[in-house]
């Protein structure tokens, strides 16, 4: 049994169910801890934008996770995404983001990027970091923002099914004048389990899964690794 550790900053509390599963799948060998910070998210929401102190929040969770003796931590909420090129200047364990992955993606699989997202803060930090990989890539884009109105209330109330309707009623509307549309927040990937694959019309991205492939590529041991490409 490995005993690499991954922690995992959220700020919405079904994050937790959903990464468990996830880490249970995708990464047996590596141990999750949760750290919830559902008020780190709504000081942004009131406050109406990120702020230094939000950065230094993240970075005592950081310091948390390192003595534990974590390998990694993911911050696995879109909107506090952005604090993690600040903390990145501080020393202390790795510290990944949730959408990294998918902004690289996405900007690699079409001019016309549909972005979704429950929550009306992560707009445009999402915006911000598909712009800024395209200008680092040479990549023109164009994106175009989208809320689900109702969403996110329905979910945090246990209403799954009103909450996985309404963001499969806009990606339907989303795909037919984008090239791939971006599901922005990682608790909206729970749609991917009940949208046809017929209604697919363009590809459909979610962080979690891209996310925790990155972890995979950076904490997995070595000799499992020499193990993996050596067909054993």
């Amino acid at each position: 049994m490995s005993d690499r550790k991954l922690v995992l900053l959220h700020t919405l509390s079904p994050l937790i169910q959903l990464f468990s599963q996830l880490m249970s799948e995708v990464l047996p060998d590596v141990k999750p801890f949760h750290i919830l910070d559902e008020p780190l998210l709504e000081r942004i929401k009131f406050r109406g934008g990120l702020a230094a102190a939000d950065a230094e929040r993240v970075q005592q969770h950081r310091l948390a996770a390192a003595d534990i003796g974590a390998d990694a931590i993911l911050v696995t909420c879109s909107t506090v995404s952005p604090c993690v090129d600040q903390v990145h200047a501080w020393a202390g364990i790795p510290i990944l983001k949730i959408d990294e992955a998918m902004i690289a993606e996405a900007v690699k699989s079409g001019r016309n990027i549909g972005v979704l997202a429950t929550a009306s803060s992560t707009l445009k930090p999402t915006q911000q970091m598909l712009l800024a990989q395209s200008q680092l890539t040479g990549i023109p884009i164009i994106v175009e923002l989208k809320l689900v109105e109702g969403a996110l209330a329905a979910l945090l109330s246990g209403d799954y099914e009103t909450h996985d309707r309404l963001v499969c009623d806009a990606i339907r509307a989303l795909s037919k004048h984008s090239d791939v549309v971006m599901l922005a927040q990682a608790s909206m990937s729970r749609v991917l389990a009940v949208i046809p694959d017929v209604e697919r019309q363009v590809p459909l991205l979610s962080s979690p899964h891209l996310a925790l492939a990155q972890v995979h590529r950076l904490i997995l041991p070595k000799e499992k690794k020499t193990d993996q490409s050596s067909g054993l």
